[in-house]
């Protein structure tokens, strides 16, 4: 909980529980694992924010060349497209080491950390890593596949690289099965101690 929330929450004279709402927040939740794993997770998640800038150009251009010219650039929605794609699968790692992605919060919060350890642990192992793995392996061969008959986008006449996308969609799941890894052994060793660990 930053410095910010608790004032607010205090001139509204709201009373929070610090201890309970501390691993909720994604930014405050990096609970240790392997830290390589972690690295890669957070330097990737960072370099692909920069494409949502170029996302943004990408639709300004776009407004711009329709209101001078009143003719939309014919490869705008396709670029913007990957763009938000790329920064998609890429990205998810980040996110998962952020603890960013949904999930029902409303009774995970409310259970020990040992118990959220647990559930983490299971879910992982035994679905999370198995169907990152089935993905990954279906996603490289087709990506494979497109690269090597240098597939292109046939819905417009932008003529962009389709492979690119299906290149970049196993990285992501690659990088995202690495980081399922880390969480799972955070999760043993929370399981473990009957704590998370604070990087």
């Amino acid at each position: 909980m930053s410095d910010l929330e608790t004032q607010i929450a205090a001139e509204y004279g709201v009373a929070i529980d610090v201890e309970n709402t501390e691993i909720d927040e994604p930014w405050n939740t990096d609970r240790g694992g392997i830290d390589a794993i972690n690295a890669l997770s957070e330097g990737t998640g960072q370099a692909v924010a920069w494409l949502g800038l170029g996302l943004v150009f990408v639709f300004v251009a776009d407004v711009i060349s329709r209101q001078v010219f009143n003719d939309s650039i014919s490869w705008a929605n396709d670029l913007a497209y990957f763009l938000y794609s790329i920064h998609f699968v890429i990205g998810a790692a980040f996110t998962l080491k952020r603890n960013g992605h949904i999930r029902t919060d409303f009774v995970y919060r409310n259970w020990s950390a040992r118990r959220q350890a647990i559930t983490d642990a299971i879910v992982y192992a035994f679905l999370f890593i198995p169907a990152l793995v089935l993905a990954l392996k279906i996603a490289t061969e087709k990506g494979l596949n497109s690269f090597s008959i240098r597939e292109e986008v046939i819905t417009s006449n932008s003529g962009l690289p389709l492979w690119v996308l299906k290149i970049a969609l196993p990285i992501g799941l690659l990088l995202w099965l690495l980081q399922s890894i880390s969480e799972l052994v955070k999760s043993i060793r929370a399981a473990r101690s009957g704590e998370w660990e604070r990087a």
